[in-house]
């Protein structure tokens, strides 16, 4: 039950994730950007149709790779809302990961204590059920 449980949990979280993203996964476009220090901030600075853009970035993570390029994904509409296309912080966020494994974790356990050992009136009942001969049209 739990190697099923896991594997179908899996191709649920799987096949959510492409689905769920923001800026959309299918309707967006990727550019490259290069990381520049702008006063206190740390920014990523990339172009669509010759318009100047700049990301925000995370002064902790990104500080040291100043002059770097990274690649940024965005929708076509709102170009100003983009993200860094990594695997985590794009595709996998801690929180969302950590709500979905904890929801999992609980369900699991709720389905394991109801089926691991039942009581044993219960399972005598089960034993000794016996299907009734029903006819055809009832």
């Amino acid at each position: 039950m739990i190697k099923s449980s896991i594997i179908l949990f899996l191709t649920c979280f799987f096949l959510y994730l492409p689905f769920s993203r923001e800026p959309d996964y299918f309707d967006s476009e990727t550019a490259p950007a290069i990381i520049v220090s702008r006063g206190d901030a740390i920014v990523a600075v990339y172009n669509e149709f010759g318009k100047p853009y700049a990301l925000q970035l995370d002064k902790q993570q990104y500080g040291l790779k100043i002059g770097q390029q990274v690649e940024v994904i965005y929708e076509l509409r709102h170009p100003e809302k983009a993200t860094i296309n990594k695997a985590w912080g794009y595709w996998f966020i801690g929180k969302e990961m950590a709500w979905s494994f904890g929801i999992f974790a609980v369900l699991l356990g709720v389905a394991y204590a109801t089926t691991y050992k039942p009581h044993p009136d219960a399972l005598a009942e089960q034993l000794s059920f016996k299907e009734e001969h029903k006819t055809k049209y009832q």
